[in-house]
């Protein structure tokens, strides 16, 4: 059976690849890059995480304390990113080019962090925790949401 996380796991190569971009848009403060970035995560990222949170997160927390677990520690990354973004969205309406550069070098940290905890501790968790059934609910979630990133090659 193909691991239940698989999709999360190449939706997060996808981030990965605009993290790169996003790098180099604050390189070299490339305003509508930025701005493209900002789309794809109020969008993609968005429907990636709903996945997350609506569907992968709820069958795992049975499996851990509800306010110190894993699953605690994603929801609080969520938060962190969402907030940051937010920060890179106030500071490139105001043209603040420092504050630009120094968020959106906070959001490339914080998410290339959060994907390697995800992809490397929580999603092989997963794979081991759930049980058929689960996995089943879970892919049937995770297409109710929706696709992406169609560049994602879902296979």
């Amino acid at each position: 059976m193909k691991p239940v996380t698989e999709i999360l796991s190449r939706e997060h190569q996808v981030v990965l690849s605009r993290l790169t971009e996003l790098e180099r848009a604050l390189d070299t403060y490339s305003e509508e890059t930025l701005r493209d970035t900002l789309r794809f995560f109020d969008e993609s990222v968005t429907l990636h995480r709903r996945k997350e949170e609506e569907v992968l997160f709820p069958a795992l927390s049975a499996h851990f304390p509800p306010d110190t677990g894993p699953v605690a520690c994603m929801l609080a990354e969520h938060q962190d990113e969402k907030r940051h973004l937010d920060e890179l969205r106030q500071a490139l309406e105001k043209g603040d080019r420092v504050k630009v550069i120094v968020h959106g070098q906070l959001i490339v940290n914080h998410l290339r962090q959060h994907i390697s905890k995800e992809d490397q501790v929580l999603f092989p968790m997963a794979e081991r925790l759930l049980g058929h059934d689960q996995r089943d609910r879970i892919s049937s979630g995770f297409k109710s949401i929706g696709n992406c990133c169609p560049e994602a090659s879902y296979g």
